[in-house]
């Protein structure tokens, strides 16, 4: 039998907060969207194994790469944390995880280190793949994102893994391992969505082409000034009043003026590290690009590198797109997509091909 998990990936619009000077840290809002997704199949093996699609052919297989390294480590924290859940059986007598019997292969995966939650959907994927495989009963999505060590800071891409659509994150208190949702509902899918990213930096301001990450990305936030309590609640207004009402009432307008304050003002919480409310003048030239091509539903996707732009229909948004590439040219690459309102899909006995 063979168990196949696919995982949308993950826009994140920006925080509320930071800091702890108001009661809850980080939440926001963020999107599913169907393009850049993961795909991980478990399939029978004698000894644990991972593998990677080349994504030079397609065909060849790697197992040591940066990904394979890191599904290791996630299948080590689920046999951790979720294999005694198999302990009344006793025909398995697994000691480590070198013994458990299946491999896992890596056929797609959402861009490392883009904005797009590849380290939480990565994680996701290979639980539910390791859940479904052994027959175990699912934990609840904050309980295996725990159990995995993600969802430390945002939710959004935890519980948008199971559901899809558009995830309002309420934010953490200092004892919660994990924040709760305030709201998840669907998103227009006629509504369509470029991911936007500029391959090479164009200027020496531009200090990385990857969002922050790992102990640097720690550091950021320690470094940052905290939010006030009248800016948290500035934040939290533009979300309740205008963004989800305009997305609730398919008003694009009334989104997307929302949408791209809010992504304004949370990068300004950053603007001491970033230099401003986005994370390079790449970005903020991709944006003023979009936005001045008559879009303003855009932003940059937590540290980005990637910018999303979110348009009204197709005829809409193509201006923008083509804006893009008279500007930035062949640097600029462009994944048109939509929401995903599913979230992850199971299925057994699916194809080692995608």
């Amino acid at each position: 039998m063979k168990i196949s998990v696919s995982t949308p990936s993950r826009l994140h619009f920006g925080l509320f907060a930071v800091g702890h000077e108001v009661d809850r840290s980080f939440g926001g809002v963020g999107l599913m969207v169907a393009a850049l997704g993961t795909v991980i199949v478990a399939s029978p093996a004698d000894r644990f194994l991972v593998t990677e699609k080349s994504q030079d052919t397609g065909q060849r297989e790697i197992n040591n790469s940066e990904r394979t390294d890191a599904v290791r480590k996630i299948t080590q924290k689920w046999f951790d944390r979720f294999s005694s859940d198999l302990s009344g059986d006793t025909s398995i007598t697994w000691e480590a995880i070198e013994n458990l019997p299946v491999k896992l292969e890596i056929l797609k995966a959402t861009p490392r280190h883009s904005g797009l939650g590849s380290g939480t959907q990565l994680a996701m994927a290979t639980g539910i793949a390791l859940q479904s495989y052994f027959g175990l009963p699912m934990p609840k999505p904050d309980e295996l994102a725990v159990g995995l060590g993600r969802a430390a800071r945002s939710a959004i891409g935890t519980y948008g893994c199971f559901e899809g659509g558009l995830i309002v994150d309420r934010g953490k208190t200092a004892d919660e391992l994990v924040s709760p949702i305030d709201l998840r509902v669907d998103f227009p899918e006629h509504w369509p969505i470029a991911i936007v990213k500029v391959k090479q930096l164009r200027s020496k301001q531009d200090s990385s082409p990857m969002g922050l990450h790992g102990a640097a990305e720690k550091d950021a936030f320690d470094r940052l000034p905290p939010t006030t309590e009248k800016q948290l609640i500035q934040m939290r207004s533009l979300v309740s009043q205008q963004l989800v009402p305009g997305v609730l009432e398919e008003n694009y307008q009334r989104f997307a003026g929302a949408l791209y304050e809010f992504g304004r003002r949370s990068g300004e919480y950053f603007a001491e590290i970033q230099g401003g409310p986005y994370a390079s003048q790449t970005i903020g030239a991709v944006i003023e690009t979009v936005y001045n091509s008559g879009v303003h539903a855009t932003g940059q996707t937590s540290w980005g590198p990637s910018v999303f732009v979110v348009g009204q229909n197709w005829e809409h948004l193509q201006p923008a797109i083509a804006n893009l590439k008279k500007r930035f040219g062949s640097d600029c690459h462009i994944d048109i997509t939509r929401a995903d309102n599913r979230g992850v899909m199971v299925s057994q006995n699916a194809p080692t091909s995608v």
